[in-house]
């Protein structure tokens, strides 16, 4: 399966909202078992445009909860924190398991 340019920025950016593969290949009006077959290969141009989608709308969020947190937003400074703290875990968990 072989998608445009726009086609891929698409994906990004309904990745970057929180849609599944699946709703994404129905929004593309692509065969489903196809796209999956991309989303699943994870060197695919799919799968990248996806997994970046998805990472710059994490980046974008939080680095606004750390300029909240900075203008003393405490709220937004526990969010931050808990977050962070999210991630911490996720590294040693992915560090342990998988040598990364």
């Amino acid at each position: 399966m072989i998608l445009s340019d726009d086609e891929l920025k698409m994906v990004e950016d309904l990745a970057g909202a929180n849609y599944s593969p699946e709703k994404i290949a129905l929004y593309l009006q692509v065969e489903k078992t196809a796209f999956l077959k991309e989303w699943y290969q994870l060197g695919s141009d799919v799968r990248q445009a996806y997994d970046r989608g998805r990472l710059v709308a994490e980046f974008s969020i939080n680095q606004k909860q750390l300029e909240l947190a900075k203008s003393g937003n405490i709220t937004a400074a526990q969010v931050y924190f808990k977050e962070a703290e999210r991630l911490r875990v996720e590294e040693i968990r992915n560090r342990i398991l998988f040598g990364e």
